[in-house]
């Protein structure tokens, strides 16, 4: 479709004034995150059992030692001991996942909030359907069905989960050829955690994209919290004895006759809010930016449907594929999947896209390229809204005026026709976000809207923004020469090799975004990890074993692998080559992706060409997943670890 030049440019104008309206100075939305003393109380883990951990025998003591330890049980994690067992030459006693969650399923496990599930297809999402049988129950599964499905993995490969259990310090001895871990296992509210040390041959981080939850950082929210009967619950810590219910039976009588505010318009909030105002009195919807709400393709799994989809041995690997083609609007590609995420149109500038690396200077014709394949998407969208909400006043506080890429779509039947019931206000403030709490509620447009309870559906950290593995586990990992690796990350050396290896840490693994290719759906780009990982530790171990035949002191268990600096810095060259491809995102309105100050300085352009060049060489790859795969196992396939060394 051919955009006409005098739509085009009246639209980049709407767009480009929305964005600016969200950049004033007093507009920027500062953040703090639940890792902060003065939200400790707010990150209790309300499902844990200690009784049942104390119970059984967990795995790790204070002394020991195992080959592999894995920091995160959630799908990354249980993905790559998965593969680990199954491709890296482990055994599944030598392995033991770390977790401060009560069980497996990393951010299923803490996200259990009314309506919670996959917005992404589950035949696609769910990890290991094909190596597990496992035949999820609809289309786009709950939130408790994802978590099982981690365990149920965890069973399928015998693995080990420490629970309750945070990692404190990480520190690689040379010596030893270990890396030595600080832990507390956690033994009760109230109660003093248990401090242990263990040593591990290879650490892994798996500590996830989103590792904790964050709130507007407003005054007052203590002085809110203070007043006898004034409830606060963030989504990701959602409290079912607060509202009543239970996730299987989201029945949440204690909010009937209650007001309910809700500040958050994103993935999550389009989930909640319908379920909310099935049980309060009055709700209301702050709204900081409008998000795009598609239609969700909801259906159970009949056993008929089921053929169509899995009728194949590797037909989950080939679905996958197929979806992040779709989303990249590859040529010549049939939509398998055909949902929300494989009809959108340009969130290839979001993921990238293979063939095409934008020159310095070819930045503004490549956004209005993306622009114009992204217009008549967001013109149907904003259509649905007219369909969906009767006041007309409403639906035009709902349009998003920004392009589909700028921030996650989301994909939900019930929200926007929520807004018909005449308890349900949208409270849209043009950008400036709720300004302060109060004892009786929250500050928005000048006035004040009482509250009984404040729900804070308003996301959580994000690696993108900081991608250092060492923010997703927090807590410091220092590698050769006691460097941190948040240092390394910071710095001009920074560089990786597939987002997964860096030099001067040793035996170290990870997933950052820095470096690797992105999907709409994370779990090919987890797995494509671990299966990277998998054929490193398999291909050290074999070379140790090799060596050991010859030599006394060579042992597998002696291995250390660590990729040389000349490859992370030619990888890293490529990476910033191709990196302009995500120029475009900087001129959207502010999203979860990029923080503000980023958003500012791209607008000012006040980057230094050091800063830019650090942040390309931090780029995900530009030329998308698909791409990224193929280099991947073109690399694995020919078996010689081309930039990588391994002592035995």
């Amino acid at each position: 479709m051919t955009v006409p030049e005098t739509s085009r440019e009246n639209l980049r104008e709407k767009y480009a004034a929305e964005r600016d309206k969200r950049l004033r100075p007093e507009n920027l939305q500062k953040w703090v995150s639940f890792r902060e003393p003065e939200l400790a109380d707010m990150d209790r883990d309300l499902n844990i059992d200690y009784e049942a951990l104390r119970s059984r025998d967990q795995p790790l003591e204070n002394g020991s030692e195992v080959q592999v330890l894995i920091v995160g049980a959630g799908i990354h994690g249980v993905v790559m001991a998965h593969r680990l067992v199954a491709e890296g030459g482990i055994k599944s006693d030598d392995l033991v996942l770390v977790d401060r969650a009560g069980g497996y399923g990393g951010t299923w496990y803490w996200n259990r909030y009314p309506g919670v599930m996959c917005d992404v297809e589950g035949y696609c999402y769910l990890p290991l359907l094909e190596e597990t049988g496992y035949v999820p129950s609809k289309r786009y599964p709950t939130g408790d069905e994802i978590r099982e499905q981690c365990e149920r993995v965890a069973r399928h490969s015998n693995l080990r989960g420490q629970f309750g259990t945070t990692t404190t310090h990480h520190q690689w001895d040379e010596a030893s050829r270990r890396w030595i871990v600080e832990m507390e296992r956690g033994t009760g509210p109230g109660q003093t955690p248990e401090s242990l040390t263990v040593k591990c041959q290879f650490l892994i981080t798996a500590g996830g994209v989103h590792p904790s939850p964050q709130i507007p950082r407003l005054n007052g929210l203590n002085v809110f919290r203070s007043v006898l009967g004034k409830q606060v619950i963030h989504t990701a810590r959602w409290d079912w004895a607060l509202s009543g219910g239970s996730q299987a039976e989201p029945d949440m009588v204690h909010f009937k006759g209650k007001t309910v505010g809700i500040i958050g318009t994103g993935a999550t909030a389009v989930q909640v809010v319908p379920h909310v105002a099935k049980w309060a009195k009055q709700v209301y919807v702050f709204q900081r930016t409008p998000a795009y709400v598609g239609e969700h393709s909801q259906r159970e799994t009949t056993e008929e449907y089921w053929q169509t989809v899995a009728g194949k041995p590797g037909w989950q690997r080939e679905r996958q594929a197929n979806l992040d083609a779709a989303v990249m609007k590859v040529a010549d590609t049939p939509d398998l999947v055909q949902d929300g995420w494989s009809q959108t149109a340009a969130l290839a500038a979001f993921v990238g896209r293979e063939g095409k690396i934008i020159q310095a200077g070819e930045e503004e014709a490549h956004e209005r390229a993306l622009i114009d394949l992204d217009t008549p998407w967001a013109e149907k969208m904003r259509r649905r809204i007219d369909e969906e909400v009767k006041d007309p006043a409403v639906a035009a506080r709902l349009k998003p005026w920004y392009p589909g890429f700028c921030k996650r779509p989301t994909f939900h039947n019930s929200y926007l026709s929520a807004f018909n019931e005449p308890h349900v206000t949208l409270v849209d403030t043009q950008g400036a976000g709720v300004r302060s709490y109060t004892a009786n509620g929250v500050m928005a447009n000048g006035r004040e809207y009482e509250l009984d309870v404040l729900v804070l559906a308003t996301g959580y950290t994000n690696s993108v923004v900081d991608p250092s593995p060492e923010m997703a586990v927090n807590a410091p990992i220092l590698g050769r020469g006691r460097r941190t690796l948040q240092d390394k990350f910071g710095s001009n050396d920074f560089g990786t090799l597939f987002g997964a290896l860096t030099h001067g840490f040793p035996n170290l693994f990870f997933f950052t975004v820095a470096g690797t290719g992105l999907s709409a759906n994370l779990t090919p780009a987890l797995d494509t990890n671990a299966r990277l990982v998998a054929h490193v530790v398999s291909q050290a171990l074999r070379q140790a074993s090799s060596s050991s035949s010859s030599s006394l002191s060579s042992s597998p268990r002696r291995a250390v692998v660590e990729v040389s600096k000349q490859a992370e810095d030619e990888y890293s060259r490529k990476v910033a080559e191709r990196a302009r491809w995500f120029s475009a995102l900087f001129r959207c309105t502010p999203n979860s992706f990029l923080d503000d100050k980023k958003m500012v300085k791209a607008k000012e352009k006040a980057k230094t060409d050091e800063d830019d060049e650090l942040e390309r060489r931090k780029a995900c790859w530009g030329e998308g997943i698909l791409d990224f795969q193929s280099m991947v196992d073109e690399w694995t396939k020919k078996g010689d670890m081309e930039g990588v060394v391994v002592q035995c």
